[in-house]
This record gives structure tokens, sequence and C-alpha cells, in this order.
């Protein structure tokens, strides 16, 4: 994920903020589709319950504090990469 915004996105964002950022009636058209679109994927209504052993928990919980991610937001995103065939599982 961007963390940081180039020039011309710091110049957008701050217009924004300012409430001076102008755009044309088909730029909003784009934007509102968009808002709409992102909205709709990232949709999270289903709960999951598994099981882990202590250890594999453990294990998690560290990768969470090493790469300061709440674990539950790595085993969402290891999902999402399996489903869209980013990462392989062997046996």
């Amino acid at each position: 994920m961007k963390k940081y915004l180039d020039e011309e996105e710091a110049e957008i964002l701050q217009l924004h903020r300012n409430q001076k950022l102008v755009v044309s009636e088909e730029q909003n058209e784009v934007i509102t589709k968009a808002v709409k679109s992102a909205k709709n994927g990232i949709k999270k209504n289903t709960v999951l319950n598994i099981k882990l052993s202590d250890r594999d928990l453990n294990n998690l919980k560290l990768k969470e504090i090493e790469i300061g991610m709440p674990y539950e937001k790595i085993v969402t995103d290891l999902i999402h990469k399996y489903l869209e065939n980013k990462i392989k599982i062997t046996r």
C-alpha cells in the first residue's frame, strides 16, 4: 500500500481539504463510480472462525509485531492472495 503522495497527489488532496477542488461532471461520475466500487469491494460482512494450534497462533502474533499489522489482517490478506492466485499452497 502506498504511504506517500507524489507532488500532484498532494496538491489534489490539499485542494480537496480546502474545498477548492473543482471537478467536471464527467470526472464526478467517474469518482462516484470508483467510490461505489471501492465500498462494494471492501465490505467485510462475514465472520470466519478457525481453529489454530497454540504454536501457530503465537507465531502469527509474533508476525503481527514484526510487520506491524494485526494478525487478523495478515490472515485476511493471505486468503485474498490465495484466491487471486498470487500465492500457491503445496501439500
